[in-house]
């Protein structure tokens, strides 16, 4: 599971103000009934079955937050989606999925490399409101991963999530996310290769966005608090990585304008504040990893129903460390995200990102990545859905040298409904990162079948 998080770059007073408002708000929606629905995905889903009426399940993919986009087992035609078990004014959808996977090189090493079987099972409890405006929703997901071998890579995660909107009128919405999770890092993390078991994560995600449309102009605000926690785990050796230095706080605010300049094509103004807050005022070396930074974009937004949607942004970034031993990030910043749809049952997904996330390597002040991704989804029968995807990776280390990677990613996989209970699945993927430091360059191959059990 992968997470991506956006921070913020404002006064501390001022990120004070804000997080009084946002929780006023939030507690105005928590005492109204049928107040929330979908966060992230739910208000631009509602544009995206409006603009994509009549057309395949497989094209519904928002460009708002592709992360938060349903998995391809809901993409099937609706006949061959649960039907669940009605409470009230809620949909209660239980469901489990068991998967047997091999994963050729388990600790994504360059030597020594160690391959194993993987069995996982993933419990998952929905509930979904069915009212005439608004929405909310709850989920809990759980996790359980068993290695055949490699026993001490046994991990169990989980998270709890609750989503909403609320509608102020057909042109206006506010939505809310937010979830509580426990997971592990992955092992192609620097910081994972080293430990004898997967670092633990905790994480608490909080997102608010407001969007309104008044003729041809359309606002969107949006505020994130993001809390990180890191477990310390052992070496081989018998010595302690310690990661209290990595848990911090990470605020941002975007703000969002656009206006229509003829139907179908829009001028965007986009722009990121944000701050990160470490817990600890020194790392393990001694520096001070707190930073705050903005994100200013302009560009294209593109919505041509049923055809083609999306962002093409340019712009300029600055990330500044409160230690003057690290350097401060800056350069040309490049967003894409383009969902182009060429026939109602299949969906091409562009994406072109630059983004600048923290590090506690000794000397690097941030990971500045540029990413390239390509995803291309397919409705091959009404219970058939195929997917196919492939990213470049280019990763640079602010502040040191002769430590670029370059990471090769690409997976296919297939989703097939037997009914609206019973689904099977597989994928197939590799990755290869080609690294400057030494000893940190690997290819990993994986392959897993799945089983899923919904009602």
């Amino acid at each position: 599971m992968t997470i991506s998080f956006r921070t913020l770059g404002i006064p501390l007073r001022s990120l004070r103000s804000c997080a009084m408002v946002a929780a006023a708000v939030v507690g105005v929606l928590a005492t109204s009934p049928g107040a929330f629905a979908d966060s992230g995905t739910s208000s631009q889903a509602a544009q995206d079955d409006h603009s994509n009426n009549g057309a395949a399940k497989v094209t519904l993919q928002t460009t708002d937050n592709p992360d938060t986009n349903e998995p391809d087992s809901q993409r099937v035609n609706d006949s061959y989606q649960p039907k669940g078990i009605p409470v009230g004014e809620f949909i209660f959808l239980p469901k489990v999925e068991t998967d047997e996977s091999y994963n050729s090189n388990v600790y994504a090493t360059q030597t020594n490399v160690k391959a194993d079987w993987l069995t996982a099972i993933r419990p998952e409890l929905d509930l979904r409101s069915q009212f005439s405006e608004h929405e909310l929703n709850f989920s809990l997901a759980g996790d359980r991963e068993m290695y055949s071998t490699y026993s001490k890579d046994n991990q169990t995660n989980g998270a709890a999530t609750v989503d909403g909107r609320y509608d102020f009128n057909k042109d206006a919405q506010l939505s809310v996310f937010s979830q509580v999770y426990a997971q592990h890092e992955d092992r192609t993390s620097p910081y994972a290769v080293q430990g004898v078991e997967p670092t633990p994560v905790q994480g608490i995600l909080n997102h608010v966005t407001f969007k309104d449309q008044f003729g041809r102009f359309s606002l969107l605000g949006a505020a994130e608090v993001n809390r990180l926690t890191f477990d310390d785990v052992m070496t081989s050796t018998g010595s302690l990585i310690n990661n209290a230095d990595r848990d911090r706080w990470e605020l941002s605010l975007r703000e969002r304008g656009a206006y229509e300049m003829f139907p179908g094509y829009a001028a965007v103004l986009q722009v990121t504040e944000n701050t990160h807050i470490f817990d600890r005022t020194l790392d393990h070396e001694g520096y001070n990893r707190n930073s705050t930074g903005y994100r200013a974009e302009a560009g294209l937004g593109v919505d041509i129903t049923r055809l083609i949607r999306g962002d093409f942004l340019l712009g300029y970034f600055q990330q500044d460390y409160q230690d003057s031993r690290l350097p401060n990030a800056s350069g040309l910043s490049m967003r894409a995200l383009f969902n182009w749809t060429p026939t109602k049952l299949t969906i091409v997904i562009p994406s072109i990102d630059r983004t600048v996330t923290d590090t506690t390597q000794l000397g690097a002040s941030g990971l500045d990545r540029s990413a390239f991704t390509l995803t291309v989804r397919h409705e091959l029968a009404r219970n058939i859905v195929l997917t196919g995807f492939g990213a470049v990776y280019y990763d640079q280390l602010t502040g040191v040298q002769n430590q670029d990677d370059v990471t090769y990613e690409a997976r296919t996989k297939i989703i097939y409904a037997f009914s609206p209970e019973l689904y099977v699945g597989g994928e197939v993927g590799f990755m290869s990162k080609r690294s400057e430091a030494q000893l940190a360059s690997f290819d990993q191959l994986t392959t897993m079948i799945k089983l899923g059990v919904q009602y």
